[in-house]
């Protein structure tokens, strides 16, 4: 009979298809997705895929829309770094053209980067200066997020199974936090290779968490879905029974489905094994003997491999290759040949001898390390190759050389495992210290150090001592093992083993050599931390000296910072502290000191209220990190400072920007800062389906800083928020039973030893705040909590300096503390006129500038000043929502309506204008007469949504019922 290659159009999968295209449309307006799909080997992942992104470019042409594919290969535990993504790469080349790709870039050096990826993308590339290299996947990132400005792209990783650890890591990262951008992610995978010990588990189970990303399961096909498939394939209809046959002997899998079919009348194959191999058995010997030789090598391999390890003729080279194409067994793909299915190349190399096994190995191992180019993918395939053919030394030397190539890419996911495969190698393999030039200390010192940087403490502590466990001569190193101890056992959570922070310094003392003192500097400045007294001081001071003898401008550089620290954090004066940071800033830094010292004076410039300066700061060395490539950390907290300035200021589109930022940057241990800043500016916002996304896609982070300190809770919870700005509008505020907990905690911060000053004064602030949205309405709620909370907070305030921002926050709680003791509202008035006409009131968030001005406005209006409070409430409603802060401007809008205020132009002030887009949509149906559970129907939400939606519209437009909400409605509407 006759037999199709395959089915003609894909059978079933209309559901999985649906959910591909819903995701493309969301993409398309600016909402990104990330479908995973996931099934076993041969059910038509692939198929699926390729029918989804045949239809994408059937559809009417709109935006312009790039298609990248990359495709993930099994190169063992070594792998690459960023394999798949060098494809997807140089696929987005060839759509979008060298000068578009040049523009995405922007910066020079994220150019030199991709350049090496993509020849041609950058003729000076080759040139350009080595600590000018831009992180690969920092620069993956711009790219496809500078691109998915004017493209809607899409990217396609297949076989995630296989994926080396720095393409799953930007796989997260492009999943969990690009946001309105034209981008479509689809990542294929087979979910019966992944145990409860496959490296891609711990990131489905974060991915699980996030709202943003479509699961699709790949299930078998039905007996009436193989009957259909089966008649596309032969042109007649299989009986019942047949297909029945059909689909319990395949399992409802749609390639094995089309190889019975095609076996025909010869006798079935009695495993899976020979099923999978039955058009390999077919081929000639030559052919036969390529095609095993080709499976060592990998899913795809590239025509010239192919061709240097077969070492055939021209001819029979192209007569074996065009053999095994005809009979469907390999396909020419690209510059080299595909398998037709990861199992068929599984099935054939399972039939080499091992004889055979070994020969083949070692001749690719060879070509490969003959190969000029020494690219990372061949260096790391020599190593794996040689590993195969039982060559531990050549496979250690070739380990070394794809461990070089790999820090040269910048990708610490990769080399840990490179540096982790020389240790296991290490006692087989004569001379290994000869040969690796280094030792197994140093080695586990890299490895540590590695950890450190992607974020995995317990890791980086677990190399740290197997590297103490290590022979070791070298007391540097030693003394570098015994810091990296500590600095992760205090990044854990652990009490630090501080005897060998000591330990380290004796090791140190006395040795006249630069690396010594360096480290030296370093490990005293981590001794001074956990002093706050006159020791810091000197330990500080001796870093700053030894730094400067070992002629390290960048050890200078932190040492100072560190000097800095000291001024602010123990001392409490963050104006004196700005004189060594100044003087670390004129030093000639590499780029990390540069960044480092950035941080630190954006930070230091922020705690003072310069946030204009702070701001400018932190954008110029940004920028100059991003330019120079610096590793994440640095960069994240250099985003983290800088996007406190921003919304400090209001600047709210640069601020997010740079908060989105330093959630990528930073490791999960100091992510949690980013998460609460954006946390809190979504409360104050009043934004709380974006709160609620971003604490389900950081869940992970969240429960980790719960489980480092499990009695510190969110200070600025939207209950919260709601009963801080009702009560300084004087409106009435909801009954809350949280108060106990969140006194509790603010009452812990204030009194923990070592609290940073600037933190301990905003959580004296909150408190302050808290306890007048207490006393406005709830006199009797927690009255014992309540008065040890001010007692502590009037005890810090009495100990604060008159300097720096200190005078004016004093000032702002003692405002708040009248109002809360219900003083004469021209006494009120009176000291909320203090806080905001002060020389110092620009030092203010304006958060708090905000919060000021609406407490003054309700004061006013106590004190009968109806003019004075009409301006004030105004200005407070027109700028809330561009500051960030719509919270305060809902109330500003209810405070007047309820006053029968008027703005000077005899227009009501704009209450609906404080609501949200999707709150608006509310109201207008609440007008219609829809109940909640209608409401949710229409706009595709759950009946609670939908009922918090309408309790926070009734609240912001001060009705009482949700007639009143509709009446109001429809007058501001009609107006």
């Amino acid at each position: 009979m006759a037999v199709l290659a395959s089915s003609p159009r894909m059978v079933g999968r209309e559901r999985e298809f649906a959910a591909l295209v819903d995701a493309f449309v969301e993409g398309q307006s600016g909402r990104p997705r990330t479908v995973l799909v996931r099934g076993e080997a041969g059910i038509g992942k692939t198929r699926l895929v390729g029918e989804f992104l045949n239809e994408i470019e059937r559809r009417p042409v709109g935006m312009p829309v790039v298609v990248a594919v990359g495709q993930c290969v099994d190169l063992g535990p070594i792998g690459a770094p960023f394999g798949p993504i060098r494809r997807v790469l140089r696929d987005l080349h060839d759509a979008v053209g060298s000068a578009a790709l040049r523009e995405a870039a922007g910066s020079p050096a994220v150019r030199a980067t991709l350049a090496a990826f993509v020849p041609g993308l950058d003729d000076d590339a080759a040139s350009a200066p080595d600590d000018a290299t831009f992180e690969f996947a920092e620069a993956i990132e711009t790219v496809l997020e500078r691109l998915s400005v004017q493209h809607h792209v899409v990217v396609v990783v297949e076989d995630l199974q296989w994926a080396d650890a720095a393409t799953l890591a930007l796989l997260k990262t492009l999943a969990t936090t690009l946001r309105g951008r034209h981008l479509t992610v689809v990542a294929t995978y087979r979910s019966d290779d992944i145990d409860r010990f496959h490296p891609l588990r711990p990131l489905l189970a974060e991915l699980d968490r996030v709202r943003a990303i479509v699961r699709v399961d790949v299930l078998p096909l039905s007996a009436d879905e193989v009957t259909e498939q089966v008649r596309m394939l032969t042109g007649d209809a299989a009986g019942r029974g047949d297909a029945r046959a059909l689909a319990d002997r395949s399992g409802g899998v749609p390639f094995l489905v089309e190889e019975l079919v095609d076996i025909g009348d010869m006798h079935l194959p009695q495993t899976l094994r020979d099923l999978v191999l039955a058009r390999y058995e077919r081929l000639g010997d030559d052919a036969r003997a390529l095609i095993r030789t080709m499976a060592a090598g990998g899913v795809h391999v590239d025509h010239a491999l192919i061709a240097a390890v077969a070492g055939l003729p021209d001819d029979d080279l192209d007569r074996a290759l065009r053999e095994a194409i005809d009979d469907r067994v390999i396909s020419a793909d690209g510059d080299g040949y595909s398998f037709r299915h990861a199992l068929t190349r599984e099935a054939v190399e399972g039939e080499m001898l091992p004889s055979e096994q070994v020969r083949v190995h070692r001749r690719y191992a060879e070509v490969l390390t003959a190969d000029a180019s020494d690219g990372p993918d061949a260096v790391s395939a020599a190593a794996e190759h040689w590993l195969a053919a039982h060559d531990l030394p050549r496979a250690f030397d070739a380990t070394v050389r794809a461990l070089e190539a790999s820090r040269a890419t910048f990708a610490p996911a990769a080399s840990v495992k490179l540096v982790e495969r020389l240790t296991e190698l290490w006692p087989q393999v004569p001379d290994a210290e000869a040969r690796a030039g280094t030792t197994p200390a140093d080695l586990h010192l890299q490895a540590a150090t590695a950890w450190h940087d992607l974020g995995d403490a317990e890791r980086s502590l677990r190399a740290a001592n197997e590297g103490l466990s290590c022979p070791i001569d070298d007391p540097v190193l030693r003394a570098g093992l015994l810091r990296q101890r500590y600095v992760e056992e205090f990044n854990t959570g652990r009490r630090p083993d501080r005897t060998g922070l000591h330990e380290a310094r004796e090791l140190l003392e006395g040795l006249d050599d630069p690396r010594a003192k360096t480290l030296l500097s370093r490990t005293l400045s981590n001794i001074a931390a956990g002093h706050h007294d006159a020791s810091a001081q000197q330990h500080l001071r001796r870093a700053v000296a030894l730094a400067e003898e070992s002629g390290s401008t960048s050890a200078l550089a932190i040492a100072l910072a560190n000097e800095a620290w000291r001024l602010s954090e123990v001392e409490d004066d963050e104006v004196a502290a700005l004189e060594p940071l100044e003087r670390a800033r004129a030093l000639d830094l590499n780029p990390s000191a540069w960044a480092y010292v950035g941080s630190a004076l954006t930070d230091m410039l922020g705690r003072l209220g310069r946030y204009e300066d702070a701001a400018a700061v932190g954008c110029a060395h940004f920028e100059d990190a991003v330019g120079a490539g610096l590793d994440r950390g640095l960069t994240g907290d250099l985003a983290l400072e800088t996007a406190h300035a921003l919304f400090s200021l209001g600047r709210v589109p640069e601020a997010l920007e740079f908060a989105q930022r330093a959630r990528r940057l930073l490791e999960r241990g100091s992510r949690i800062q980013a998460v609460r800043l954006l946390s809190t500016h979504y409360a104050w916002n009043d934004e709380p389906e974006q709160r609620d996304a971003l604490r389900t896609v950081e869940r992970a982070t969240l429960d980790e800083a719960r489980r480092r300190n499990p009695t510190r809770i969110d200070w600025w919870v939207p209950a919260s928020v709601d009963a801080v700005v009702a009560a300084a509008a004087g409106l009435p505020v909801r009954a809350d039973d949280d108060w106990v907990p969140r006194f509790a905690a603010v009452d812990a911060v204030l009194q923990r030893v070592g609290m940073a000053p600037q933190t301990g004064r905003y959580a004296a602030i909150a408190g302050a705040l808290m306890l007048r949205a207490v006393a406005s309405t709830h006199p009797v709620v927690a009255q014992a909590e309540a008065a040890q909370l001010r007692a502590t907070i009037e005890d810090a305030v009495r100990r604060w300096p008159d300097r720096g921002t200190a005078p004016l926050l004093r000032r702002f709680i003692e405002a708040t503390f009248a109002d809360a003791d219900r003083a004469a509202p021209r006494d009120r008035v009176q000291s909320w006129r203090a806080v905001l006409d002060g020389p110092d009131a620009a030092t203010l968030p304006v958060r708090h500038r905000h919060l000021a001005e609406l407490s003054l406005a309700a004061a006013s209006l106590a004190a009968g000043d109806r003019e004075g409070a009409v301006g004030v409430l105004a200005a407070v409603s027109e700028a809330a929502g561009e500051h960030g802060v719509r919270r305060i401007g809902a109330s500003a809008s209810e405070l007047a309506a309820r006053a029968g205020l008027t703005t000077a132009a005899d227009a009501p002030l704009p209450v609906l204008e404080t609501l949200t887009p999707r709150e608006r949509q509310v109201l207008a149906l609440v007008a219609e007469g829809l109940t909640n559970a209608q409401i949710g129907e229409r706009l595709f939400i759950s009946p609670k949504t939908a009922s918090v939606h309408v309790s926070a519209i009734l609240a912001k437009v001060g009705a009482g019922n949700r007639a009143q909400a509709a009446a109001l409605f429809s007058a501001l509407s009609d107006a």
